[in-house]
């Protein structure tokens, strides 16, 4: 089980889709930063992996969605489900 943290916006970074492309159905993914604008794509709509987004980063960039496929969580939730996975990758 891997937390994948997506840090960069997916319309000028293949970070997410790279992700996507070796992603386990056991993973879960953290968009946080510039990779919370993913949540405008309608593919993250269709994930069956648990997606959480960082708040303040949704908040700092003024997103408003209509996506319900994901979790929005703060700091500390962040390092708790970091513990929860075996590991973490960070995608660039």
């Amino acid at each position: 089980m891997i937390l994948h943290l997506i840090q960069k916006s997916p319309f000028e970074n293949s970070a997410l889709s790279n992700c996507l492309d070796v992603i386990n159905k056991s993973d879960s993914i953290l968009l946080m930063q510039d990779g919370i604008y993913a949540l405008q794509q309608d593919r993250i709509n269709h994930l069956s992996n648990r997606l959480y987004a960082l708040d303040v980063d949704i908040n700092a960039r003024g997103i408003h969605t209509t996506n319900t496929n994901f979790t929005p969580i703060n700091y500390s939730e962040f390092v708790a489900l970091c513990s929860q996975h075996k590991q973490t990758i960070s995608w660039f």
